[in-house]
C-alpha cells in the first residue's frame, strides 16, 4: 500500500510536470518513483518443489562453523541453523544431520552422525541405526576451498584418486543407501589469504579481486567439476548450488551491502564467516533445495547485520533470480 501511494503522488506530480509548473523538477520524480521502485521491492513466490527436506551433509566449516571465534547465542555461524527457522516460517519439514571433513575422508563410508544443532531437527543418530533407516532425501556436500589451483579432474597431491573421483564414491554409496535421493553440491567461497598482502581484513582492492575470483576462475572450476561428477554418476541426480559466486555478487551489487565491514562479515582470511555470511548462504541454499524463495514473512535476528536485516526483501528477489537463471547450456537448471 505505501508503494502504490507513494506512485500515486508521483504520478500527479509528473502531470504537474507535464503542465509546466515551475515549482515542480521533473527529474527528481523520476529518481523519487525509481527510489520507491527500488525501497518497496517485494520477495518473489513460487510454488516449492518440496515441503520435507532430511539432509546429510559431507561438508567442513564453510557449511559449519564451530565454534566460532566471536561467540554466538547459538549455532548462527552454521548453514542449518538459519534454514531451520526459515523454513520453520514457511511451514515446511526440515531435520539434518551431517560430519565435518573433505572429500578424500568424506568416500570413507559409512559416514557417521557428528553434528548436532541447538534448534535443528535431527534425522539419524548413528550410534542406534544405520544410514539407510535415516530416510535422508537431501545430500549436500562439498570440496574444499583452497584445491582450485588444478581441474578437479586431476589427483589430489600424493593420491591416486581425483575429487571428482571421490565424489563419485560418495555419491554411489549414498544412492546404494536410498535411491530416491537428490544430491547438492555446495559451492562454497574461496580461501582469501592469497589475495592479502597484509594480514586480514582485506582493503578495498583486494576484496574486489577476491570478488571477481570467486565469480569467474574460481566458478569455473566448480561448474567443470558438476558437469564431470554428472558424467560419472549418470544414474545420479546431481545439482549444484552456487552460493559463494552469489555472495560476491551480493556483497558488490547491492550498495547497502558493500558497506558492510570486512570484520562483521569475516573473522579471519579462510575465511571462515560470521553469522551474517552464514545466513546468506543459508538464503541461496534454502532457495535451492525447496525450490522457492525465502518467506516474505521471516523476520531477521539481531544477530545478522542491520544492513541485510533492512534489505532482505531484496536480498531474497536478487537471490531468486540469480538461481532462476543458472543453466546448462541447453537451457535445464542446474540446481532444480
Amino acid at each position: 500500500m505505501k508503494r502504490i501511494c507513494a506512485l500515486v503522488l508521483c504520478v500527479f506530480a509528473l502531470n504537474a510536470c507535464n503542465q509546466s509548473d515551475p515549482d515542480i523538477d521533473k527529474e527528481e520524480v523520476i529518481d523519487e518513483v525509481e527510489e520507491v521502485e527500488e525501497e518497496e521491492e517485494e520477495v518473489p513466490t513460487s510454488e516449492p518443489i518440496t515441503t520435507n527436506i532430511r539432509a546429510f551433509m559431507f561438508g567442513h566449516s564453510l557449511m559449519v562453523h564451530e565454534p566460532p571465534a566471536i561467540a554466538t547465542p547459538s549455532n548462527e555461524t552454521t548453514i542449518p541453523h538459519w534454514i531451520h527457522f526459515l523454513s520453520d516460517a514457511a511451514g515446511y519439514d526440515f531435520a539434518a544431520n551431517g560430519q565435518y571433513g573433505f572429500l578424500p575422508q568424506h568416500q570413507n563410508t559409512p559416514p557417521i552422525s557428528q553434528w548436532g544443532f541447538d534448534h535443528v531437527n535431527s534425522a539419524w543418530d548413528s550410534d542406534l541405526s544405520t544410514f539407510d533407516q535415516a530416510n535422508f532425501n537431501t545430500i549436500l556436500l562439498t570440496a574444499g576451498n583452497f584445491i582450485q589451483y588444478q581441474p578437479a579432474t586431476e589427483n589430489y597431491y600424493g593420491e591416486n584418486f581425483t575429487p571428482v573421483d571421490a565424489t563419485a564414491n560418495i555419491v554411489n554409496w549414498c544412492l546404494g543407501q536410498e535411491e530416491q535421493m537428490t544430491i547438492y553440491i555446495y559451492e562454497n567461497w574461496p580461501d582469501m589469504a592469497s589475495f592479502l598482502h597484509n594480514d586480514f581484513p582485506p582493503n578495498a582492492s583486494e576484496f574486489e579481486a577476491y570478488n571477481d575470483y570467486t565469480r569467474g576462475e574460481f566458478h569455473q572450476w566448480w561448474l567443470d567439476y558438476q558437469d564431470r561428477v554428472r558424467e560419472a554418476v549418470p544414474n545420479g541426480d546431481v545439482k549444484m548450488i552456487p552460493v559463494g559466486p552469489i555472495l560476491a555478487k551480493l556483497l558488490t551489487d547491492i550498495n547497502a551491502l558493500s558497506g558492510i565491514s570486512m570484520t562483521e562479515l569475516y573473522e579471519d582470511d579462510t575465511p571462515h564467516g560470521r553469522p551474517t555470511i552464514y545466513f546468506l548462504a543459508s538464503l541461496v541454499t534454502y532457495m535451492s533445495i525447496y525450490g522457492t524463495p525465502a518467506p516474505a514473512e521471516f523476520v531477521v535476528p539481531i544477530t545478522v547485520h542491520e544492513n541485510v536485516r533492512d534489505n532482505y526483501e531484496a536480498i531474497v528477489s536478487f537471490i531468486w533470480t540469480e538461481l532462476e537463471a543458472f543453466d546448462f547450456d541447453d537451457g535445464s537448471s542446474r540446481i532444480w
